[in-house]
């Protein structure tokens, strides 16, 4: 029975091996990806120094009363804008309107004898001692006046400049003092973006090139031009510091908001650059391409990017080496050894 049996058992197996191998080479190949592909080279591009830094105000103001009292009047609160001559606030001025009503007074008795002096000595019955005495007394009436006058006006505050109460230090009812600052005003319609550069490239840079400030708050860019290259390096960093102004009419950029600042030092470099939709960006933040090698594969290359220019290209600092050709379009669908055609 052994006999009969081992013929078709052989013959069993010879025909499954057979299926298996027709079924493998059945199995369908994966069609090459339709990819845009760019041949890596160098190119001279506008050379820019990117920096952080912070939007700072125009101006900024410490002012206070001129002669002490009691505040008697608030008229503004904090984060309020006023204008270059409004009224701030105000002290109890009762005792200098009286000493303006004695100086009034001492200067019309004044005047009434000099009157009378005068006449006299013009007609040569008067020494000129006494004359020049009546004449001292009428100038330090005069004097007093307008000292009265002064110290009454100085009892109420104006705003110095146009811009934005950022403190306020006094109480109705409080004491002012002379000299001790009541408001803090910044002045906002022109505004900082302040960098500190290293000693290795503040020479690069020039008063009134351009600079471009981006405002990762607002989410925009505002053009501007380098305005101040502060001669004197910190003593501390060994950094200079740098300003660019820009006009803030709408009052969108506030003192403290951090900014991007890319500033063009009107010379060029030699670097490898790439177009921008050649880069992909992975879930762990890592940069890379896709570049084609001799089986017409792609290959993934980590990189690291630089600056973007002003023709959406990329300028790639490592990772890229020149000649390579990177996938532009149709990376969407590769992975690392997927097959490509161009």
């Amino acid at each position: 029975m052994s006999t009969t049996f081992k013929p078709v058992s052989f013959f069993i197996m010879a025909a499954a091996l057979t299926a298996c191998g027709s079924n493998e080479i059945k199995q369908p190949q994966q069609s090459p990806v339709k990819v845009n592909v760019f041949k890596v080279q160098k190119s001279d591009i506008a050379r820019e120094l990117v920096y952080s830094g912070t939007i700072e105000p125009d101006n900024t103001a410490e002012i206070g009363f001129a002669v002490p009292g009691v505040v008697n009047n608030i008229a503004v609160e904090e984060g309020q804008l006023v204008k270059q001559g409004q009224l701030l606030a105000s002290l109890d001025a009762t005792e200098y309107s009286n000493s303006l009503a004695i100086a009034n007074a001492s200067l019309d008795q004044a005047e009434d004898l000099y009157g009378r002096l005068n006449a006299l000595y013009e007609k040569g019955s008067l020494p000129a001692k006494d004359y020049i005495d009546i004449k001292t007394k009428l100038a330090q009436a005069k004097a007093n006046k307008l000292i009265s006058a002064k110290h009454i006006a100085d009892s109420r505050l104006y705003a110095p400049i146009t811009g934005i109460i950022t403190a306020r230090k006094i109480e109705r009812g409080s004491a002012a003092a002379p000299g001790v600052p009541a408001f803090t005003i910044i002045k906002t319609d022109m505004v900082y973006a302040k960098v500190t550069v290293p000693e290795s490239e503040v020479g690069a840079l020039k008063q009134g090139a351009g600079a471009m400030v981006f405002i990762p708050t607002l989410n925009d860019s505002t053009a501007g031009k380098i305005t101040i290259i502060n001669p004197q390096a910190d003593a501390t960093s060994r950094t200079y510091s740098v300003k660019i102004k820009l006009n803030n009419q709408h009052g969108q950029l506030l003192p403290g908001m951090l900014a991007t600042i890319k500033m063009n030092t009107g010379s060029t470099v030699n670097a490898l650059t790439i177009p921008a939709t050649a880069v992909v960006r992975d879930a762990d933040d890592i940069t890379y391409v896709f570049i084609t090698n001799a089986q017409n594969k792609a290959v993934r290359k980590r990189i690291t990017v630089g600056a973007l220019t002003g023709k959406n290209e990329v300028v790639v600092t490592t990772g890229l080496n020149g000649g390579e050709q990177v996938v532009t379009a149709g990376h969407s669908n590769l992975k690392d050894g997927t097959a490509i055609s161009l």
